[in-house]
């Protein structure tokens, strides 16, 4: 779509701001513009309206992405892509993915409750009615199946959650780097080999070799590391890398979460994994208001929701998942599923009289 790149979109945003919706004193979070822990990106600001600045400026796009604009792009892309290749112009069924993410981008720089996210909501409100309006004059929701859903949660500010009595914080990497960890490994192994070699959320790793060297054997130099970080007040869980491989891990949903991110590959020594509510928010240096990733079930509840052909009003409430979403649209077409699917067919959808 160079066509579209060459239109210089991006530019219409450049001298002007993003401001609110509405006025302010319809919004439930009208009081909550300037709170402490939102990020004061230098020239974006912590309070309306945020200015993009100009178009030769650094983060000029980047603060596009933190803010509706990014939105608002996306939904002209999607838009002229779907003339472009003639989606839902024939028999054969078309599948067009949007990932709508100034949602996520916000959430990191002003946190959930806050009054950009409730702007941002509203606006994304807004777009996908936008979206589902054009989709409906060129092809016709008769015709088309509707999927929304995201790739994960999120987590509240935890200067938020102190206000309500909660006792969260925010979590200092530099305890869990090679200079802090390894005078603590060294005491407790007895030996005078530095042996942490990185620490790369939410993993420790070691240097393999040192250990070799030192003598030691691996699964047991994770495990005392692991005990070390146990002591950690912020710390709910130290898992090894060793214990992964051989399953033998505790019971339980934040357990199979970490079990199924392990890669023997890939993945560090040990899993930290950080209390609730929980968590480190230095981000390449900037510091966010907040972040996710971790195992517990603000960040992996999400939203699935099917709407359009043929689809039935239904509330459901039993536990689903984004991944069962592929097998249930390959049920639906009559086609294989995707060879690396592991979800199952949502009954609700693919049992029909």
């Amino acid at each position: 779509m160079n066509e579209w790149n060459e239109l210089g979109k991006t530019k219409a945003y450049a001298g002007k701001s993003w401001t609110l919706l509405q006025p302010r004193e319809g919004y439930r979070f009208a009081n909550q513009d300037d709170q402490s822990w939102e990020t004061d990106f230098p020239g974006y600001g912590r309070t309306f309206p945020h200015p993009w600045g100009e178009a030769t400026s650094k983060y000029f796009n980047t603060l596009l992405t933190v803010s509706p604009a990014g939105d608002e792009l996306t939904l002209d892309f999607a838009k002229a892509l779907l003339l472009a290749e003639g989606l839902g112009q024939d028999g054969t069924p078309d599948y067009l993915s949007i990932s709508f993410s100034s949602t996520d981008y916000v959430g990191h720089f002003f946190g959930a409750s806050s009054l950009e996210m409730e702007d941002q909501l509203l606006r994304l409100d807004r777009r996908l009615a936008e979206l589902f309006e054009f989709i409906d004059r060129e092809v016709g929701l008769k015709h088309t199946l509707i999927v929304l859903s995201a790739d994960h949660g999120g987590p509240e500010a935890p200067g938020y959650l102190q206000e309500l009595g909660r006792d969260n914080q925010y979590v200092d990497a530099d305890q869990f780097s090679p200079d802090a960890l390894n005078p603590l490994l060294r005491k407790k192994l007895g030996i005078d080999a530095d042996l942490v070699t990185s620490f790369f959320h939410p993993y420790v790793y070691l240097d393999w070799k040192a250990v070799e060297a030192a003598r030691r054997d691996l699964g047991d130099v994770q495990a005392a590391l692991a005990e070390i970080l146990h002591g950690f007040p912020e710390v709910f869980a130290a898992i090894t890398a060793r214990s992964l491989d051989l399953g033998q891990v505790g019971k339980g949903p934040i357990f199979d979460a970490v079990a199924a991110n392990h890669n023997a590959k890939r993945s560090g020594d040990v899993y930290v994994v950080l209390r609730s509510q929980n968590f480190i928010n230095d981000f390449d240096g900037l510091l966010i208001a907040a972040t996710h990733g971790s195992p517990w079930r603000y960040d992996r509840h999400v939203p699935i929701v099917f709407a359009g052909h043929r689809i039935k009003a239904k509330r459901v409430s039993r536990p689903v998942t984004p991944y069962d979403i592929a097998v249930t649209l390959a049920n639906l077409l009559d086609i294989e599923a995707p060879s690396g699917a592991i979800g199952e067919p949502l009954s609700e959808l693919t049992q029909r009289k």
